[in-house]
């Protein structure tokens, strides 16, 4: 229903104008069931490429759909959303998963952030039972590819009391859409 009002437009001005949302898949990475429930979560590095998440937690990482995506010869099967999804996480990641392992949990729309303001999120919850390795190692892989500050699992259940400004690891702050996330 969507597709004939898609359109790809030059980056850097669809960054500062907040007429237009650009869809964002945003991946929140999960393991375990009930109480042993966790998720990966993350400090940027202060001079991180995106200047406004710089030093900021989080409990997702997202990129931009590109048009690259709609060569994937898996796009009939999955979808486009689902393809930039699966090229975000192995891009922000270094994990692979099959497209089973990603489920569709919500939308982000917020203003709240000047990065917000030109984003619209679609949340994906990515299922890493069925990857390899222990929490460290998948820990080691993603910091080697993402380069964050710091990365730890966080227990699920701990997530809703810590959507409050400073209530993020060492007294952090989340960014816009990870305390959305976690307050819900």
């Amino acid at each position: 229903a969507l597709q004939p009002h898609l359109f790809f437009a030059e980056r850097e001005y669809m960054e500062r104008n907040s007429h237009f949302k650009q869809i964002i898949p945003y991946l929140v990475l999960h393991r375990g069931t009930g109480a042993d429930a966790r998720v990966l979560c993350y400090q940027r590095r202060s001079k991180h490429t995106e200047r406004r998440l710089g030093g900021l937690w989080s409990l997702g990482f997202g990129g931009h759909v590109e048009p690259l995506d709609r060569d994937d010869p898996t796009i009939a099967e999955h979808g486009l959303l689902l393809v930039s999804a699966l090229r975000e996480l192995d891009e922000e990641t270094g994990l692979q998963v099959a497209a089973a392992a990603l489920a569709p949990v919500g939308f982000i729309n917020s203003d709240a952030q000047d990065v917000s303001s030109v984003h619209f999120g679609v949340v994906f919850r990515i299922d890493l039972d069925g990857v390899a390795g222990s929490d460290e190692e998948l820990l080691a892989t993603v910091s080697a590819q993402a380069e964050p500050e710091r990365a730890l699992w966080l227990p699920e259940a701990d997530l809703r009391g810590m959507a409050a400004p400073g209530a993020a690891p060492d007294g952090g702050d989340f960014e816009d859409w990870s305390r959305i996330v976690a307050g819900r």
